[in-house]
């Protein structure tokens, strides 16, 4: 399978900013009524088959890379990725 490796750093993000951005791209558990109730809210990586290797690095199916690309880039946001074929077995 071809796929694409995602790494970001956003060390020159503010706080707010960089939280923004690792919920959009992992998702986050959403509770109410005092944690009563609890959501798991899906991130693009989910959403788009992808594979959460740590917090700053993700592999996404290359049919889907460009879309993911699109919708993280933030102003100071560094991004790099490389393409990369998968074995399945």
């Amino acid at each position: 399978m071809e796929a694409v490796l995602f790494t970001y750093d956003a060390k020159k993000l503010d706080k707010s900013t960089s939280s923004k951005t690792s919920k959009k791209l992992i998702g986050y558990k959403d509770k109410s009524n005092k944690g009563h109730y609890i959501y798991n809210r899906e991130g693009l990586i989910q959403a788009n088959e992808g594979i959460i290797i740590s917090k700053s690095t993700f592999i996404i199916p290359k049919k889907n890379a460009k879309k993911v690309f699109k919708s993280i880039k933030v102003k100071g946001l560094e991004i790099s990725k490389w393409n990369i074929i998968l074995k399945t077995s």
